[in-house]
């Protein structure tokens, strides 16, 4: 019986001791997420071609997306447009209003025929606690020209053009 309790004693000193050697590292918590939109208003002059159905002339883009710059998942995500379209984000096949971390989801991206001043605004917002500070904004193309001269490009950072809403 003594011997028994020695060995039950002995083997739980040794799982209690050796439980320090097998604890796992730390763990670290990814960056909350963060909701940023991004716009655009810019003219541009398009040459001839491919086809005669496709004159030159100037061509005008509007767009207006919203990208997750954050490191998390954000949950019940919207944009809108001021006096305009409002709608949860839909990526793919993901639940509508999942913006997973540097997805990003368009709006707007239509281009027409023609220049004239012009604008977009908006704002975006979602069910997490974030910045709110880069949730919103308005661009137009009266002036087009930044500091270097040269036209604005504020489609969203790495942002893949095929649509897929994941970064390349």
């Amino acid at each position: 019986m003594r011997f028994k309790r020695m060995a039950v004693a002995a083997s739980a000193a040794a799982l209690i001791g050796g439980g320090g050697a097998l604890q796992t590292a730390p763990a670290h918590a990814a960056t909350p997420g963060d909701l940023a939109l991004f716009g655009e208003v810019t003219c541009y002059w398009k040459g001839w071609g491919p086809n005669w159905d496709n004159l030159p002339g100037w061509r005008m883009i509007r767009k207006l997306s919203v990208r997750n710059i954050g490191g998390s998942d954000m949950h019940n995500v919207s944009i809108t447009e001021v006096a305009g379209a409002s709608r949860l984000v839909k990526v793919g096949s993901q639940p509508a209003g999942l913006l997973k971390a540097n997805q990003y989801y368009y709006l707007v991206n239509t281009t027409v025929k023609g220049c004239w001043p012009s604008s977009i605004s908006g704002y975006t917002i979602g069910q997490e606690v974030e910045n709110p500070m880069n949730n919103y904004g308005i661009w137009f193309n009266v002036n087009q020209q930044n500091e270097q001269g040269q036209g604005s490009d504020v489609t969203p950072p790495d942002a893949d053009k095929s649509g897929t809403g994941t970064p390349s």
